[in-house]
């Protein structure tokens, strides 16, 4: 069965996302945004949805002082909460000034009153398949969803494949939707199987932005010298030493964004602002990188970078193997110095860009 179409474009139609956008995580705010505005571009009012998820919630947001357990974590809490504060005061601003938020908050009890809002559906990127991120929350599967109403994924993720009888109820979620495409192989070969359907293997929304407007958004140089920019690591954190080591074999500070510990030889940086995370990337010499939007914000801006692979690793090796960038995976003393043919890569990724864009439109109902 092939993905079928949703909604002939007119304006009377609205479209509801629904995705990881209530975040203090630069990646699922970018992804969010971009695949916002593509939506809105290809003609159809589009809306988030504020659906409120208790386990991201926690996950996302800073514990309160009551809520520390031990010593060490008030310790902590009085020495780091502020910045975390700030950077989610930031966000909250970005929300409220790029996207149309629904007027309503919805909860897991209330989020079928959304039908009365929406024609078509749209689950967005991210894990938000993710069972062990949402506390096994198939809001984000559109289980809500009324007969009649467009259901359609995009680069939607999961971290672990289902297994069991997990298996059995995605089944049964995803085999009413309209459209499918996802940001992993392996995820696209599981569902084709599982769900006898072609399953595309589309972009990161973020990839749907050309790389010129990332630059425009990002603010001014913050950092003055050249330098190596860490952007969180890998189990082990042989990542930090890793950029370390390149720091002193090229001559470069080396600046980590943490809004916590710094070990003693990396420089702590804090943006606050999405302009700030871009220009950070923008301006870096070298980047390490173990965030999956972190890499791929280092390959719109050109950038020389590294990155370690963790947790859910099918993202990173999936985009790696589609660009050819396999052997960027990790940085050692005696690894050469290759120089990444940008000419190359660019033309890859502006191919996967307009193919995956013109998937989307389709998904929706945009006649070519």
């Amino acid at each position: 069965m092939k993905n079928k179409l949703i909604i002939e474009p007119n304006e009377t139609k609205k479209v509801g996302l629904l995705t990881y956008h209530h975040t203090t995580n630069f990646g699922s705010l970018l992804q969010t945004f971009a695949l916002y505005k593509t939506i809105t571009e290809i003609g159809y009012p589009c809306e988030i949805i504020d659906y409120r998820n208790e386990a991201v919630e926690q996950r996302e947001f800073i514990k309160k002082l009551y809520q520390c357990r031990s010593l060490r974590e008030i310790k902590h809490h009085l020495q780091y909460s502020k910045y975390r504060r700030k950077k989610a005061k930031e966000f909250a601003l970005f929300l409220c000034d790029k996207f149309d938020v629904s007027s309503k908050i919805y909860y897991r009890n209330n989020i079928s009153e959304a039908n009365s809002r929406y024609d078509c559906f749209v689950i967005g990127s991210d894990l938000v398949w993710d069972f062990s991120i949402n506390g096994h929350d198939t809001t984000y599967m559109l289980d809500f969803v009324e007969s009649g109403k467009g259901k359609i994924a995009f680069a939607s993720s999961v971290g672990e494949i289902w297994h069991g009888t997990e298996m059995r109820e995605v089944e049964n979620l995803l085999i009413g939707f309209d459209a499918i495409g996802v940001r992993e192989y392996a995820i696209q070969n599981k569902l084709n199987e599982l769900l006898n359907r072609t399953v595309d293997f589309v972009c990161d929304p973020t990839m749907l932005i050309d790389p010129a407007e990332w630059e425009k958004m990002a603010s001014n140089r913050i950092i003055q010298e050249d330098y190596v920019l860490c952007y969180m690591s890998n189990d082990g954190l042989t990542m930090y030493k890793d950029a370390v080591d390149y720091g002193e074999k090229h001559g470069l500070p080396v600046y980590l964004i943490s809004y916590d510990w710094v070990p003693d030889n990396m420089r702590a940086i804090r943006p606050y602002r999405i302009e700030e995370f871009l220009s950070l990337i923008r301006y870096a010499d070298t980047v390490f990188t173990a965030s999956y939007h972190g890499m791929l914000f280092s390959l719109y801006f050109n950038k020389n970078f590294y990155y370690y692979n963790r947790g859910w690793k099918e993202r990173m090796k999936s985009i790696s193997e589609y660009l050819g960038l396999s052997d960027r995976e990790h940085w050692t003393p005696d690894k050469g110095e290759e120089i990444i043919d940008y000419s190359l890569i660019n033309s890859r990724m502006e191919k996967f860009r307009e193919e995956s864009k013109s998937r989307l439109a389709k998904y929706l109902g945009k006649k070519e």
